[in-house]
């Protein structure tokens, strides 16, 4: 099972130096009804671009590279797509404790903690794409829905929900 996590890596303070990050770790911890099922274990498999098919209006991904270092500067944020995969694991409702990891040159990961949301009828769509359907299912944490009333704000949860 595949998983794309991009997020937008940016240097706060300025500075002429760079920063080199090495490499991607991704966590899904399952809790609540859920918290006795398999972690799954994910490892970074490469780095996608995403391509818009006007025809089609599909997004799809494009490989970029393998698995490689970046360099993120002030004057150079970066928005890496990040496809993890891991083996011997399905999507299950419920909510999931995640980190992402990026490991760097001053020693110190960085560590970004959230959590998500997989409804059952997100599970479906998942485990069942269903053509012309677009081919990326998009969870998001900033929809007024899901902040407003939500007994789990700033939960990432999918966008149809």
């Amino acid at each position: 099972m595949h998983f794309y996590v991009q997020p937008t890596i940016a240097t706060r303070f300025k500075s002429d130096n760079v920063e080199v990050f090495s490499d991607a770790r991704l966590r899904l911890t399952p809790t609540g009804s859920i918290s006795t099922s398999k972690r799954p274990a994910f490892y970074w498999r490469e780095s996608d671009t995403w391509a818009y098919h006007a025809d089609s209006g599909s997004i799809d991904p494009t490989w970029s590279s393998d698995p490689a270092p970046f360099i993120v500067s002030q004057d150079k944020p970066q928005q890496p797509a990040f496809k993890f995969l891991a083996s011997d694991w399905m999507y299950q409702a419920g909510r999931y404790e995640a980190s992402l990891e990026l490991l760097r040159s001053a020693n110190r990961p960085l560590i970004t903690k959230f959590c998500l949301i997989i409804s059952a009828a997100a599970v479906g769509e998942l485990n069942n794409p269903q053509p012309p359907d677009q081919t990326i299912r998009f969870f998001r944490n900033d929809l007024p829905k899901f902040t407003s009333a939500s007994d789990s704000p700033g939960c990432y949860r999918r966008d149809t929900d």
